[in-house]
């Protein structure tokens, strides 16, 4: 029964939002044929039928094929390929390979689009609130919540759905979970974690925002073009457009193919969008989709930096695009060349494209073009600029647009420049359109892709740079001149550099400046990590030297170059690191040494000079050391390195990024960012006061909820502050909350006083909510979570944690404890004690011997939130089942099995007539057969699941042959309890 206000503020809502944008909408009941099979066959069947021309037993073929793909991974990727591409079939009177198109894509009218809810699949045991079909398929699930009620619940219960109803979920593309806001998120049933985005527009409403892209046409355009599964380290996920992604490819693509078309002259245009919005993938979309309009056009992606081209080349191969890296200038003058130039997708760096090396190429191609078609003058060729500000306005981009005179270009920036020959808005835009599409800091901030930047000066009076010298050198034009010209006019800087680099790197101020690093990373920074900027390659050696006198060595690495004629310091170092890494290739030594900074534990801290400051991506990363002048966009591109959220457990656990200046560079931050209106550059770094002002907001929130509550520390008031928390529903609001407030309060240092007595309180309340309700003892968070050391370390400061495991012990669910519960005179306070004694071991203890239990002690928990039943009957219930852990604990530690073990023979026991010490003596050898097949994740590959599977299979038959009633279902739950917990 669907609940009135669920169904009033959520579920209704958007069926009548759905209708009006051409979705016809029917009851679960009405349009459920099979309630096994998520397909509805009658309207594929038609479907198919009509927009193919087919035969009914061709259709009923192409069906067959999509019952019979498995789901998980390789079903998944399969199945997508048939909603973009068609099924493949051999025509059933020629012979002929052909495909049959699921989807009419060309002709939106020509496919049906139907919304059912309350669909009762399978089995009506899960209903899923709204399911919207094409043709019949499942593409999108929603599930509803109250205005009040927590997104995450809904998301929760998607993510449910995907392990309950897998059939469903190889079809279903993505999902939306709707109550407090409305999000969306790509179905990866093999995934633990997904990124979940919410679609910005126009409304206050956000039901009114997401039906942008449940619009039809919207709809079978991101399933066309803009979703894909992608190989990441291994594992496969699924790429959704964010909606600012969405809209600035459609716009790049409406003018390429436009212009290619002869519709437009327009063929340029600037997308500013800010660092970490995702600007890479927003270039794929638009490739992809002008590739496959334009049938063969020419694309190149034009790149700066060598890190740049293999990040975009592994973005290109995560996601099965072929494409070729142009990878020396004859290989460029191949592709120029070829007939009318050579098809397909290119990356290549744009410093190939040298006038010297290229200068008889484009006279002959000049002379062509007069008679025939060349790259020259052909108008679907289409040219991608990354970091479009830094590099087009010289020689080199001279030369590659002398070329591809007819090309259309494309830049892409988080860092416009303005200035008199160096105007990225001039050079790709339009005098009435500077920009094509802009996604700016505030943007990225509001919608959690970035986080805010704070900025602390440190040691201003001891070692910041004099402001003269500061002056100098922002003046000066080191910065704009491309990397492999800068020799020719460094030495005519030479001696205004000088005077600051001789300030920057005297040694006893890097002393001074490295101690003070070491002790605010270990204070304020830490398990998070860190990057030191230095002037200069010789300044990050002298680093490195100085802060391992006050860190252990392992803790930070120099990233940067080597030359054969470097002065001895650095030649030394350079030997040290050959040493240690075992080989003197370079790129080697700093590949690895990212590597581990994002993925290990060491190193925590990097020096680097110019290396890493664009284009590096490492949510880790939250705090920037500060010691090289910068300005304009190379100051704003190199602070946002800090600016990516960090996701654990779903939720982003880095509030800010931290820049801490030793140089003085942000008393200028208001000249170098003159180039921006006030209202785009605002959100870019939060001072202090900022931070103390939004941190009173956030406390004088989260203490309304205890509106009239005595702050005292004693036991009656923090358990008092515990049950209004729990009967209010307000614990997931409050734990959000406590974490922003303690975020914010572990930027403060001396600022902390006004704010301590609060947070302290705060505090107990926090842990003694985790303890009692939610079953994580302090010391298991911490454990549980590494990254939260540092904010746990200033919890520490406030809090008296022994007094609080005395106050508010984890009791064991034992025989003592359960007499106790007996003998309570007070059956309220029995059945309170019981309640979280039994949800916190199943909570802490999820596993095969509680999963059957879960649900029972939520729903008991359910009810007496909602009074709706008496406590006694509700004891009994939770008695019973603190009697059933009981015995089947008792019973696992007599047998001397793990949970695992144990699990695997109670599955056996339901099947096979054996006894107990035989069947334990069987389930170890199971294992141990199966023991190299059981590495991490192994079930997200289909080839190791299908070989396990066979395994299992054998051994059963081999072991019990006659002896078990069902050998197919002790195969599936035998692996079900492998997949879950193995």
């Amino acid at each position: 029964m669907v609940a009135i206000p669920e169904y009033l503020q959520c579920e209704g809502p958007i069926i009548e939002r759905l209708k009006n944008l051409g979705w016809e909408y029917r009851r679960g009941v009405e349009v459920l044929e099979d309630e096994r099979e998520p397909l509805l066959i009658t309207h594929l069947m038609r479907a198919i039928m009509r927009i193919n021309g087919v035969s009914e037993s061709e259709a009923e073929r192409v069906i067959n094929i999509l019952r019979t793909t498995p789901f998980g991974v390789e079903g998944s990727k399969r199945v997508l390929e048939y909603l973009k591409e068609g099924v493949p079939l051999r025509d059933e009177e020629t012979g002929e390979p052909k495909r049959v198109l699921l989807i009419d894509y060309e002709n939106i009218e020509n496919n049906e689009f139907l919304v059912a809810n309350q669909v009762g699949y399978p089995f009506r045991t899960k209903i899923p609130d709204l399911v919207l079909y094409i043709n019949g398929i499942p593409v999108v699930l929603i599930e509803c919540k109250r205005l009040k009620g927590d997104w995450k619940r809904a998301y929760r219960q998607i993510r449910g759905y995907e392990k309950e109803m897998p059939e469903l979920f190889k079809y279903v593309q993505f999902s939306i979970a709707a109550g407090d806001r409305v999000v969306y998120f790509p179905n990866v049933p093999w995934l633990e974690d997904v990124p979940v985005y919410e679609w910005k527009g126009e409304s206050f409403d956000d039901l009114d925002n997401i039906m942008e892209p449940l619009t039809p046409s919207n709809l079978l355009d991101m399933l066309r073009y803009f979703i894909f599964y992608r190989e990441e380290r291994g594992t496969i996920t699924k790429v959704l457009p964010r909606y600012m992604q969405f809209r600035a490819t459609n716009r790049i693509v409406e003018r390429a193919v436009g212009y290619a078309r002869g519709e437009t002259e327009r063929n340029r245009g600037l997308i500013w969008h800010w660092q970490g919005s995702g600007k890479t993938l927003t270039m794929i979309f638009s490739a992809y989709k002008i590739k496959r309009l334009l049938g063969n056009p020419t694309i190149f992606f034009i790149v700066d930096r060598q890190e740049l081209e293999e990040q975009l080349a592994g973005e290109l191969r995560s996601i099965g695009l072929s494409f070729e890296v142009v990878e020396s200038i004859n290989h460029l003058k191949e592709v120029l060349t070829h007939s009318d130039g050579k098809r397909g997708i290119f990356v290549t760096l744009i410093h190939k494209f040298r006038e010297e090396e290229l200068k008889d190429l484009r006279r002959e191609l000049e002379k062509e073009s007069r008679r025939r078609k060349t790259i020259m003058n052909r108008r679907d060729v289409i040219a991608f600029i990354d970091e479009g500000h830094r590099t087009q306005y010289g020689e080199l981009a001279a030369t590659m647009r002398s070329i591809l005179k007819n090309a259309s270009f494309f830049a892409f920036t988080g860092t416009p420049i303005a200035k008199k020959h160096r105007d990225t808005y001039a050079t790709f835009g339009y005098r009435d359109e500077p920009y094509l599409d802009r996604y700016f800091i505030l943007d990225s901030i509001r919608d959690g892709f970035t986080v805010k930047i704070a900025y602390q000066a440190r040691l201003e009076e001891d070692v910041h740079l004099r402001k003269e010298d500061l002056e100098a050198f922002l003046t000066s034009r080191l910065e704009e001149i491309p990397e492999e010209y800068r020799g020719k006019v460094k030495e005519r800087l030479k001696k205004r550099l000088n005077a600051i680099k001789v300030f920057l790197k005297n040694p006893k101020r890097i002393e001074m400046i490295a101690e003070d690093i070491a002790k605010h990373y270990r204070g304020n920074v830490e398990p998070f990590k860190a990057m030191v900027v230095a002037v200069d390659r010789e300044a990050c050696v002298l680093y490195k030297r100085a802060l391992d006198r006050f860190l252990p060595s392992e803790y930070s690495e120099v990233v940067m170059t080597f030359n054969r004629d470097d002065p001895d310091i650095i030649r030394e170092y350079f030997h040290e690191l050959t040493q240690r890494y075992r080989t003197k290739d370079q790129s080697e030594i700093r590949g690895e040494i990212v590597k581990r900074f994002k993925r290990k534990e060491t190193p925590k801290i990097l020096i680097v000079t110019d290396m890493l400051l664009t284009g590096f991506d490492a949510p880790v990363l939250q705090t920037m050391y500060l010691d090289k002048p910068l300005k304009e966009h190379r100051l704003l591109q190199t602070i946002a390195r800090t600016n990516r959220p960090f996701i654990k457990n779903g939720e982003n656990v880095k509030a800010f990024g931290l820049i801490v200046d030793y140089v003085g560079i942000f008393k200028e931050l208001k000249r170098a960012l003159a180039i921006y209106d006030e209202a785009d550059i605002k959100g870019v770094a939060y001072d202090v006061e900022r931070i103390k002002r939004e941190l009173r907001e956030k406390m004088e929130k989260v203490l309304s909820l205890f509106d009239g509550l005595e702050l005292r520390k004693d036991r009656e008031a923090i358990m008092k502050a515990v049950l209004i928390l729990f009967q209010k529903d307000k614990g997931e609001e409050f734990q959000k909350l406590y974490r922003e407030i303690r975020s914010y309060y572990k930027l403060l240092r001396e600022d902390k006083t006004e704010f301590k007595d609060a947070f302290s309180w705060l505090t107990e309340v926090y842990y003694a909510y985790n303890a009692k309700v939610n079953g994580l003892d302090p010391e298991v968070e911490e454990k549980m979570d590494k990254f939260l050391r540092e904010a746990l370390r200033f919890i520490h400061e406030a809090v008296d944690i022994g007094k609080l495991k005395k106050d508010f012990p984890i009791v064991e669910l034992d025989e003592e404890f359960l007499r106790k519960i007996m003998m309570a005179r007070n059956r309220d306070r029995a059945f309170y004690d019981l309640l979280f004694a039994v949800r916190h071991y199943v909570n802490t203890h999820r596993g095969p011997l509680t999963a059957d239990l879960v649900e029972q002690v939520e729903s008991i928990v359910e009810r007496w939130k909602s009074r709706t039943e008496e406590v006694e009957k509700l004891y009994q219930e939770l008695f019973e089942i603190a009697e059933k852990i009981q015995k089947r604990n008792r019973e696992r530690r007599e047998l001397g099995l793990s949970e695992l073990e144990y699990a695997l023979v109670m599955v056996l026991k339901r099947h096979v007539k054996a006894n107990t010490r035989t069947l334990v003596g069987d389930v170890k050898e199971l294992l141990r057969e199966t023991e190299t097949l059981r590495f991490r994740r192994w079930q997200e590959k289909a080839e190791v699941v299908s070989e396990l599977s066979r395994i299992v299979m054998k051994f059963i038959v081999r072991r019990y042959r006659g002896r078990y009633d069902d050998l197919m279902k002790t195969r599936e739950d035998v692996l079900e309890v492998l997949k879950r917990w193995g």
